[in-house]
């Protein structure tokens, strides 16, 4: 659901990697906004530049990748740009990141219970002890986890996967950020699991007005979560507009190239049926 206004905005951004002895362009003068409460999703093959993207947010692209142009904007302050990157300021506190993998988000040596203190300590300043046990307890809730004094106790290694990438999103909302970032937060999971991963996702964005900028190559996965999707091919933004019109009604030929190599996809029913 589109609340209004524009959260984040990422105008004509160009990103470069030095690579040996060479320059190479990873994005080239790509335009995005996300709104409160709407889900975005960034689609393409590997190698597309979707998660240069994400990972541009929240400026956390590796060293030898430089933001070459354009700028990032959160809540209309720039955030992102060739001379500055304010993304400390933001992070965690603002705006989270999903990955991919659980274990990038969290620490194997310490409890579920440590870990979200942890951010909760250095990102809300003042807050007690027992704001911190009550804040905790409601974001593994909210996660849709029933037993959460166990897994508040537990460590990583001793939860499934999905509940592990619950936590991880936990970890990422429970400073009630405007904007999440996911990338592929739902690759490594089984199909139950990832179903139930994408209604939860769908429920911070539409209870919450939380944006979500959402990286998959899953055109039904994004089909079934977004508001609007993101087309990328080889660092551009091919092809960009509501959920519905860009799945049925593709207009260049690489999204039509997507969608016929995805098996089980039926282009005579709408993506939200």
């Amino acid at each position: 659901m589109n609340a209004g206004g524009t959260l984040l905005e990422v105008s004509d951004l160009t990103v470069t990697a030095a690579v040996m002895d060479r320059s190479l362009t990873l994005l080239h003068g790509v335009s995005l906004t996300v709104a409160p409460g709407e889900v975005v999703g960034l689609v393409g093959e590997s190698g597309s530049g979707k998660t240069t993207l994400a990972r541009s947010v929240l400026g956390l692209l590796e060293s030898n990748i430089t933001i070459a142009g354009g700028s990032i904007s959160l809540r209309g302050e720039e955030i992102v740009s060739p001379a500055a990157d304010r993304t400390v300021s933001i992070r965690g506190k603002h705006a989270g990141m999903v990955f991919q993998d659980a274990s990038r988000s969290l620490n194997p040596l310490f409890t579920v219970r440590s870990q979200l203190a942890e951010v909760l300590r250095r990102h809300v300043p003042g807050i007690g002890k027992d704001q911190i046990a009550a804040r905790s307890a409601q974001v593994l809730e909210r996660m849709r986890i029933a037993d959460t004094g166990r897994v508040l106790d537990s460590y990583p290694h001793q939860l499934s996967g999905g509940l592990r990438q619950r936590v991880a999103i936990g970890l990422a909302v429970v400073t009630e950020p405007a904007l999440v970032v996911a990338d592929e937060c739902t690759t490594a999971l089984d199909v139950t699991t990832q179903a139930e991963v994408v209604v939860l996702l769908r429920s911070l964005a539409a209870d919450l007005g939380v944006g979500l900028l959402f990286v998959t190559h899953d055109l039904m996965l994004a089909s079934d979560l977004c508001d609007r999707i993101a087309v990328m091919y080889q660092g551009e933004i091919v092809e960009l507009g509501a959920v519905d019109t860009v799945l049925l009604h593709p207009e260049v030929d690489y999204t039509k190239r997507l969608l016929a190599a995805v098996p089980q996809w039926n282009g005579a029913t709408s993506p939200h049926a």
